[in-house]
């Protein structure tokens, strides 16, 4: 058995050498060379739904149908909800080469969108983009539905003000790619902003009534298929990422109450920005929201995190030297550890970003120095 060290010294080998190859995979993804992913489960559930098929077959034989090989045998069926499957609608019926390269290069233009939404120039919002994709949790989103969710999310706040309902629709369609984008509806909630709500809900609405014209089984099928052996195997995968998962993994009851304690301390002591007297949410319970909307998901990967960059960024930008130190060790953190096979690193930056978000909100000097001096002073 390796001593910490040097069992520490490998862990980081493995990471960065791993995290070199997602970024090779990122550039070959682009090009329409990249090895197969998760997007071609919502291919085959979209052809599936078209064809008037079960969208929900196990994911083995229906990725060998596209011509993928999968690295180990998959035996589970999709654990994305039916509506998701509409996002690759344009792509479904290309060939798996060109479907990756145009959903990828997709992603990199919602990534600089959503750089946008958030009130960055043209100009930075495409320089800060290849920027972020050096970022493991974005680079391994090109063939995923989190960018979607990142998008959503900003294009959300951007509308916040002046078109409620837009803001609604655009929480709406972060929803159906995991659902739990839909916590960001509760800003709205709050100050009973019911246009908002409108949109929202019409958004899921107009995707089911498309689902039932496509296949009306599918929903059916989704929740079928969510109550199966499959999808709790996915959730106890022990490179399943979740906050809340591995909080029971590793502290039992007790650690779960940890986190769930960490949760309402944040809300605590954000409380202001829920219930100010403001005509319109606050960007704050929006970040908040944002951060939940993620810190929720009892099924996480690597991936799942790129929802948080802003979040990060924001930490970071704080101008106090402990949000400074957290969102830093956000950044860092997925580079040197494997991305992949282990739970913990992408977890830690889960918990991370929440003890950031708490501290930002507390009002001690201790948690608001700007300085390694100030720091020191407040001990």
């Amino acid at each position: 058995m390796l001593s910490p060290l040097p069992a520490l010294s490998c862990k980081l080998s493995i990471g960065i050498r791993m995290n070199a190859d997602i970024m090779r995979q990122a550039s070959l993804t682009l090009k329409g060379r990249g090895d197969p992913t998760d997007i071609a489960q919502d291919i085959v559930g979209f052809r599936a739904l078209a064809n008037r098929q079960d969208p929900y077959p196990i994911l083995g034989p229906a990725y060998r149908s596209l011509g993928l090989e999968w690295v180990g045998e998959v035996r589970n069926a999709s654990t994305h909800p039916p509506m998701a499957f509409l996002f690759v609608a344009p792509i479904a019926f290309l060939s798996w080469n060109w479907a990756s390269a145009l959903w990828a290069w997709l992603m990199i233009t919602l990534v600089i969108l959503s750089f946008r939404c958030y009130g960055i120039s043209w100009k930075a919002a495409i320089g800060l983009t290849p920027i972020a994709l050096l970022w493991p949790p974005v680079a391994t989103s090109l063939g995923q539905l989190t960018i979607i969710w990142l998008f959503a999310l900003s294009a959300g706040y951007y509308f916040e003000r002046t078109k409620q309902f837009w803001s609604g629709i655009f929480i709406g369609l972060g929803a159906i790619t995991k659902f739990f984008p839909g916590v960001l509806i509760i800003s709205f909630l709050l100050k009973r902003k019911w246009i908002a709500l409108l949109g929202f809900v019409s958004t899921f609405i107009l995707s089911i009534i498309l689902l039932l014209l496509l296949e009306p089984s599918s929903i059916y099928r989704y929740f079928e298929a969510s109550q199966s052996t499959s999808s709790i195997a996915m959730i106890l995968r022990l490179d399943n990422a979740s906050l809340l998962i591995n909080s029971y993994r590793f502290g039992g009851w007790v650690g779960v109450t940890m986190v769930l304690f960490l949760f309402l301390s944040i809300i605590w002591t954000n409380r202001d920005y829920f219930y100010a007297p403001l005509l319109y949410s606050s960007p704050r319970s929006w970040v908040l929201l944002s951060f939940f909307s993620v810190a929720l998901l009892p099924i996480s990967w690597v991936f799942s995190l790129a929802p948080l960059l802003p979040i990060v960024i924001i930490l970071i930008t704080r101008k106090k030297l402990s949000t400074l130190i957290i969102g830093v060790c956000c950044i860092v953190i997925p580079f040197i550890f494997p991305s992949y096979g282990t739970a913990i690193p992408s977890a830690v930056v889960v918990l991370l970003v929440g003890v950031g978000l708490l501290f930002d909100g507390l009002p001690f000097k201790l948690f608001t120095a700007v300085s390694l001096q100030d720091f020191r002073g407040s001990a």
